[in-house]
């Protein structure tokens, strides 16, 4: 799925529970987390830029790309980050939900991800470690998979503004300082 989705999804997935400004990038931070650091080691390296279209495959990326991915894409990860936040938040009287809020948009991305992508480009290793067992979907810039998932946002989107539910944001901006 693109960037921008997973940005709305998490997002539209934690309103009026996570400020959007730890939820957007919660959604996009499994993609980042991989190709920011690829990208700038490929430029160092003088490798040319890939130009993705539907014959790009893993393999064309840094081989880095695909080790990055398999772990930010694995449930491990959230799950770790999960544990993290109980830490950081143990103080706090719902500690325990805030924190599995928190991760939601990671894994929204990876749910997203495992049948939006092919076992030829970049397929989604959920499992990983423990389990080499991917998924061979349809990748998301197919048009019946991207306008569906942009139709849903947009409806699901709707219908949360139109509902105006009165609940209150959590605000984790002082226990997410902690982590920096």
């Amino acid at each position: 799925m693109d960037v921008i989705s997973h940005w709305f999804w998490g997002i539209l997935l934690t309103r009026k529970k996570v400020s959007w400004k730890i939820a957007g990038p919660m959604g996009v931070l499994p993609d980042l987390l991989v190709f920011i650091p690829v990208t700038i080691i490929s430029m160092a390296q003088g490798m040319e830029r890939v130009n993705v279209d539907d014959s790009t495959v893993t393999a064309d990326f840094h081989p880095l790309g695909w080790q990055l991915y398999q772990w930010t894409h694995s449930f491990i990860f959230p799950f770790m980050i999960f544990l993290v936040a109980l830490f950081i938040l143990r103080k706090r009287e719902d500690f325990k939900r805030t924190a599995f809020i928190f991760v939601i948009p990671w894994i929204a991305h990876i749910i997203a991800d495992i049948p939006s992508h092919t076992l030829q480009f970049f397929p989604t290793p959920f499992l990983h470690p423990f389990s080499d067992w991917m998924f061979d979907g349809i990748r998301w810039s197919n048009p019946w998979v991207w306008f569906t998932n942009v139709g849903l946002l947009v409806l699901l989107w709707f219908i949360q503004h139109k509902r105006g539910k009165d609940a209150q944001s959590i605000d984790l901006s002082a226990d997410t300082a902690a982590l920096a």
